[in-house]
């Protein structure tokens, strides 16, 4: 049985932070999806991806579509802490060159304040 999880919290004032943990894919992506566009009152969304084992091409979809939207409306979004199987696939993508991809939460928060 496949585990997955999927918690969520303000990070700091204006950012809100989205964990997951276990194998994003087909099954569970549309959680995110719902997770993501829930947080409109915050500019910056973060996704935890520190204990997350596994990500398919589906959630890859998920983040670089709120990614796109996110841009359109001024706001951020961007990952943090992916495991070396998860950065391979984000590298791949293309992902990793285009500051969405962060190795550590203060990493990403340092880029949001950059150009806020």
């Amino acid at each position: 049985m496949q585990i997955f999880r999927l918690s969520e919290g303000e990070l700091q004032p204006g950012c809100w932070e989205i964990q997951i943990e276990g194998e994003l894919d087909l099954a569970v992506a549309d959680q995110l999806k719902e997770a993501l566009n829930a947080a409109t009152e915050y500019a910056q969304v973060l996704i935890n991806l520190e204990n997350c084992e596994f990500m398919d091409s589906t959630g890859i979809a998920v983040i670089v579509h709120a990614y796109g939207q996110m841009e359109k409306q001024g706001r951020r979004v961007a990952v943090f802490g992916p495991c070396d199987q998860v950065l391979r696939v984000l590298s791949v993508t293309g992902l990793t060159s285009n500051g969405l991809v962060f190795e550590g939460v203060e990493d990403a928060l340092s880029a949001f304040s950059e150009i806020s």
